[in-house]
């Protein structure tokens, strides 16, 4: 949402890229929702209370892996822009909202079809192998370039990371920052924790 906002606000000089960080990326079946699940998800809603995140009864499913809904994502992406980010909001909503197991097949498909997708393609997309190995690559390079080990963050120009539920108002600030040529060659915030995670890009054109 925050992401949202800073689109809304700066229009064409900003593009925002997504890239896929599994933050599961081995298969665990059998996950069950605990108090520390409904704990940290209360805390994420605290921080971003437009998200509307419901808090799981204890013992419920959660995804096996985080690798089937990136993949979908993925062949949704490649239906067009407007394609993946309904396929997005309708992935958010359904492991936030409506906590179902988004690394169920039948799932993420139904999404995909309500959403709109060109089934046959998403079909062939996601059993081609070309989305998940596309899923790795970004794993990869997140980790490799810049240390990746946490969401959210949100990397501007490829070379200055913001990690957590931070303030749009930073986000403003880095990017008015950017955008006037980065005067004085001092980033305007304060980076004295280390930047560990990735959710989305920000490329300032």
């Amino acid at each position: 949402m925050r992401l949202h906002d800073i689109q809304q606000t700066y229009g064409t000089q900003v593009q925002v890229a997504w890239r896929a960080f599994p933050l599961l990326p081995e298969h665990r079946p059998g996950r069950r929702s605990t108090q520390h699940t409904r704990d940290s998800r209360q805390c994420a809603g605290a921080e971003e209370e437009r998200a509307q995140f419901v808090l799981p009864e204890l013992a419920t499913a959660l995804p096996a892996s985080s690798i089937p809904a990136l993949t979908a994502a993925k062949c949704a992406e490649r239906q067009g822009a407007a394609a993946f980010a309904t396929f997005h909001q309708g992935l958010f909503v359904a492991h936030f909202h409506a906590n179902l197991d988004i690394s169920d097949s039948d799932i993420l498909w139904r999404l995909a079809q309500q959403s709109g997708l060109d089934m046959a393609r998403f079909q062939h997309d996601y059993t081609s192998g070309e989305s998940y190995q596309a899923v790795l690559h970004d794993y990869a390079e997140a980790v490799a370039w810049f240390g990746v080990s946490a969401l959210p963050t949100v990397i501007f120009n490829e070379k200055v990371s913001l990690v957590g539920a931070v303030p749009v108002a930073q986000y403003r600030l880095l990017l008015d920052w950017i955008l006037a040529g980065e005067p004085g060659g001092l980033i305007p915030l304060d980076f004295s924790a280390p930047a560990t995670g990735t959710a989305g890009r920000s490329a300032v054109g």
